[in-house]
């Protein structure tokens, strides 16, 4: 069986597939046959969805014709042998993919292998064999299945990788869940008052963008809607997986874990939540979000003193939030980022990284620049914040080591590095 959490943040996308556009007639016979081999393993609510995506994209509502055994088996040999057109041989190069694309999972990849090479004269079990190989090795080609290797290779090299787990917690209003739409680069993190979060959700990277944000709350929904999203109840642990639009394309597989405000005064047990979560997660770093408009309040240098006597302290990053906020005439960035400073080494910090960030900004940057619609008001916020952090009072670059403007900056990377975001993703991401 496979590791569902792999299953679970895993991409695919069909809308190139190259059965796509072909005759009706022969997309019923290939999904069939599809459907065929997926069907002779155990289905999990998993298979069973990506076999569902295979369906609507082939077939739709069309329904399937009942065919009898001998019936079936003439049609699994006459595709793949190659006897149907106009793809002849393409057939069970394509169908060996989607199931590879399904399963995920090299030893039920290889039993469907074999059951496929049951319906294959020798020379061309051959072929098979090759494909299996090209999954796992991009030294070999074969161009007609090009996209469908590809997006395989992306899942296979993706889950090869370490896992970082970073832990974000914070008091009420810091901005935490603003921050971490900022490090994703969409709205998945709820941020309003009324739906703030309620219990632990972990939020996973995934391989590449197919379109598709999955939930499983108190069930599975793996083309979750931004609706979904924002309306799932909290009555237990959230998985989210979506594709995260980190400023540099280097595919680091990552689990944001999102915990409940600790002062919450509505709910008291969110604070609990927290605190089992921050001392019994494995993680690589704990990013601690302040509201930098409410610096130095008993709430916060009491959970400040909370982290430092139960978790590793080296892990933890500070980030000073909502320096949007600041006015030059009233506010000192530098001022309250040396405040936080002091205060962490009277609590007993040795040298504590402090990020000053606007992570509001941050996230406007990125929708703008992956090409999302902004509605008005964003749209003046974007260019308001432009103009604002361009000051070099508010460039927050300076307050990361390494962090300089350069002349070849476009205004995505360049804005970036002033919010703070480009820094912060530095520290997070750069081992």
């Amino acid at each position: 069986m496979m590791n569902t959490n792999l299953y679970f943040t895993s991409s695919l996308v069909l809308d190139n597939h190259p059965m796509k556009f072909a005759k009706r007639k022969r997309k019923l016979q290939y999904y069939i046959v599809l459907e065929y081999f997926i069907k002779q393993f155990e289905m999990t609510e998993y298979t069973d969805f990506r076999l569902k995506q295979y369906k609507n994209i082939l077939i739709g509502n069309i329904k399937k014709p009942n065919l009898t055994k001998s019936k079936l088996d003439d049609l699994i040999s006459s595709l793949v042998n190659g006897h149907l057109k106009p793809f002849g041989k393409k057939y069970r190069y394509w169908i060996m993919c989607d199931i590879a694309l399904i399963f995920l999972n090299e030893i039920d990849i290889q039993k469907a292998a074999d059951l496929l090479k049951a319906y294959l004269t020798q020379r061309r079990k051959v072929h098979i064999d090759r494909l299996l190989l090209a999954l796992k090795d991009e030294k070999i080609t074969i161009d007609f299945a090009d996209n469908l290797i590809k997006q395989y290779r992306k899942n296979y090299e993706f889950f090869k990788k370490k896992e970082l787990r970073f832990i974000v917690t914070a008091n009420m209003s810091a901005g935490k869940s603003t921050l971490i739409n900022s490090l994703i680069g969409k709205p998945i993190a709820r941020t309003s008052q009324e739906v703030c979060t309620g219990n632990v959700c972990y939020i996973y990277n995934k391989p590449f963008e197919d379109g598709c944000i999955s939930l499983e709350n108190s069930k599975l929904n793996m083309n979750a809607t931004m609706s979904d999203i924002t309306n799932f109840e909290w009555k237990t642990t959230t998985n989210i997986s979506a594709y995260f639009r980190f400023l540099k394309e280097d595919k680091k597989r990552v689990c944001i874990i999102d915990t409940p405000g600790v002062n919450s005064a509505l709910n008291r047990n969110h604070g609990k939540i927290t605190y089992e979560s921050l001392k019994n997660e494995k993680c690589d770093k704990i990013i601690y979000v302040l509201n930098a408009n409410k610096l130095g309040t008993d709430e916060e240098i009491s959970h400040l003193k909370w982290i430092f006597e139960k978790v590793p302290v080296e892990k933890v990053i500070f980030v000073i939030n909502k320096i949007d906020n600041f006015k030059c005439i009233d506010d000192d960035i530098q001022a309250s980022v040396e405040g936080v400073r002091n205060d962490l080494l009277k609590i007993g910090y040795k040298n504590p990284t402090i990020c000053p960030l606007s992570a509001y900004f941050s996230l406007l940057i990125k929708l703008k620049y992956s090409g999302e619609a902004l509605t008005e008001d964003e749209e003046d916020e974007y260019e308001l914040y432009t103009k604002k952090f361009s000051k070099p009072v508010y460039d927050l670059s300076k307050y990361y080591d390494g962090i300089q403007i350069n002349e070849d900056d476009n205004e995505y990377i360049a804005m970036s590095k002033k919010s703070g975001l480009y820094g912060l993703e530095k520290i997070l991401l750069e081992e």
